[in-house]
């Protein structure tokens, strides 16, 4: 993937969220956004879901925004964990911080190859309103269990008529999106999540599915946007990328074996080594943490 220019909106905020188990995977994130970031091509945010002294003063030692997640739809704050109602801000971003034109929401369980993929989100949302990346990869390798999981949800979520094409549709993975701050998906995205709440009381998936509603519906209401290629957005434990040893990077495990832009830890892949082959002959294996390499292969890591 080729290096985009810098993106000149005027302010740009990237938002994670984290709390002190996980603080080594939001570590191997933000050192993989450092040229961004060190640029001030980007400022930074993080909702507090549990961090400790210490992780918040590194955090705000990087020059993070804490916040913690607050509620919506009615919810009280005791009914659920911080870690839940995180799941509740992302389509509330620019009320949390506003004044920023583009908003970038990546989880903390994701890391760049390359910061262009930033840029291309963002160029994306401020030509189509949001930029997320699809599921449909000829890589995936099929999981009965997330199917029949995804089919459950949006048959309670959205009714039979409607959840059944939802499941059709290319799935979006809501963990790494741009949206410009005045878009109407903001508005699209909450007002299905809340919909789907108050029929399920589920917070969960609902974030996500909510998000492939708004966008996947049908008819005139469809929202204009960018869905963008897998590569941008890889879900390792979908699909074991590859290491093309030409661009010393990991890849598509197929030719030409481009390289991925992010890749996404999401699920079991945190608390997995994988059989990484290499195009040049052989494997290697490691967890895929940010800096693992042939050279250079990291153990799972223990998550307290």
């Amino acid at each position: 993937m080729s290096t985009l220019p810098p993106v000149h909106a005027t302010r740009v905020l990237i938002v994670t969220a984290a709390d002190s188990r996980f603080i080594g995977l939001l570590r191997g994130m933000l050192q993989s956004l450092a040229p961004l970031l060190d640029a001030k091509e980007a400022d930074l945010a993080c909702f507090d879901l549990g961090l400790n002294a210490r992780d918040r003063s590194w955090l705000s030692s990087r020059g993070a925004m804490l916040r913690s997640p607050g509620v919506h739809f009615g919810i009280s704050e005791e009914a659920h964990s911080p870690a839940l109602r995180s799941f509740l801000t992302r389509p509330f971003l620019p009320d949390y911080f506003p004044g920023y034109d583009v908003y970038v929401w990546i989880d903390s369980d994701v890391w760049l190859q390359d910061v262009g993929v930033i840029r291309h989100y963002v160029a994306s949302a401020l030509k189509d309103g949001l930029a997320v990346t699809h599921e449909r990869e000829r890589a995936y390798r099929l999981q009965p269990w997330l199917l029949g999981w995804t089919a459950k949800h949006f048959l309670l979520g959205y009714g039979p008529l409607l959840g059944g094409y939802l499941l059709a549709m290319p799935h979006l993975n809501a963990g790494f999106f741009a949206a410009a701050a005045g878009a109407p998906h903001w508005a699209a995205w909450a007002r299905n999540y809340e919909r789907a709440f108050r029929r399920t009381a589920a917070l969960v998936p609902h974030d996500q599915f909510a998000l492939n509603h708004a966008l996947h519906a049908r008819g005139g209401a469809r929202l204009k946007s960018a869905i963008l290629d897998p590569g941008n957005n890889w879900i390792c434990d979908r699909g074991t990328p590859a290491w093309n040893d030409e661009r010393q990077a990991y890849c598509k495990p197929y030719a030409p074996y481009d390289p991925i832009g992010a890749l996404h830890l999401a699920g079991p892949a945190k608390r997995k080594e994988y059989v990484i082959r290499r195009t040049g002959g052989g494997s290697f294996k490691t967890a895929i943490l940010w800096g693992s390499s042939p050279d250079n292969p990291q153990a799972v890591p223990k998550y307290e």
